[in-house]
């Protein structure tokens, strides 16, 4: 998602150097051009007129000599510049800037917030068949990591939760998906084959097997995804996050099963 704030940016300087290399070429005004002055066969300058002999003698010397005397170069004029000044310059290429960085930010948002509908995390995602996603449980002891969900999933069985305070997230399939990010600072919670418990690395923060807050900073349990049995295929809904149950949830008794792989919170 980092591409569409540069690819914004690109563009804007690129728009940028095109308006500038434009005004840079703009051409001169036909009257401030300078036409030289022309040269004579002899290789002199050519005299256009010269002043009528006067009766005196002085006077015509010094008229012959003034004639003779090739008249001075006009100086070009003075060129102003046909660009921007600086500073001119640098508030256009700060606002464009400016501006490309905003909407690349908020396409990457837009884009993040939206659904997404070509599957993949934020989409309804297919695990596989009932029976081989609980093979996948019972040769993992106890739980099955899917990562293309972002899931921690583990067998539900209804007898242990005699209320059905989760039937409703696990819809009859005994297979329930908990989120993998700690719901205390967001790191991902490994399982603890000692413990049996979800223990998270950062802070001390721990579940029991349905992710119920057992220790540690976490305000709650680990939030969940609902679980559906569609056509033979358990589906993962993770466009819908459900906030985990309090700390008073113990709907699980599963007190730890050995020592913990986390230091005590």
């Amino acid at each position: 998602m980092m591409l569409e704030p540069l690819t914004a940016t690109a563009l804007a300087l690129v728009a940028l150097a095109w308006w500038l290399r434009r005004a840079t070429l703009r051409p001169v005004p036909v009257k401030a051009r300078v036409t030289p002055p022309s040269e004579s066969p002899c290789g002199g300058t050519a005299v256009l007129m010269a002043a009528p002999p006067d009766v005196s003698g002085a006077a015509s010397s010094t008229q012959t000599a003034d004639a003779a005397s090739p008249a001075p170069a006009r100086k070009p004029p003075k060129r102003k510049p046909s660009g921007p000044d600086r500073r001119t310059f640098l508030k256009w290429g700060m606002g464009l800037g400016t501006l490309g960085w905003i909407t690349g930010f908020a396409t990457a948002s837009l884009a993040f917030i939206w659904p997404n509908l070509r599957g993949g995390f934020g989409a309804r995602i297919t695990m596989g068949a009932a029976e081989d996603v609980l093979g996948e449980i019972d040769a993992n002891e106890g739980r099955f990591e899917f990562p293309e969900g972002r899931s921690l999933v583990v067998q539900y069985d209804p007898a242990q939760d005699p209320d059905g305070a989760y039937a409703d997230i696990t819809n009859q399939t005994g297979i329930m998906a908990l989120y993998q990010r700690c719901v205390h600072l967001g790191c991902k919670v490994p399982w603890c084959a000692e413990s049996q418990w979800w223990e998270c690395p950062c802070h001390g923060s721990k579940y029991n097997r349905w992710g119920e807050w057992q220790e540690g900073p976490a305000a709650r349990g680990l939030d969940r995804f609902l679980v559906e049995e569609v056509d033979g295929q358990i589906v993962v809904d993770t466009s819908t996050i459900i906030t985990g149950p309090p700390r008073t949830a113990a709907v699980l008794n599963q007190p730890p099963e050995g020592p913990h792989c986390q230091g005590a919170a």
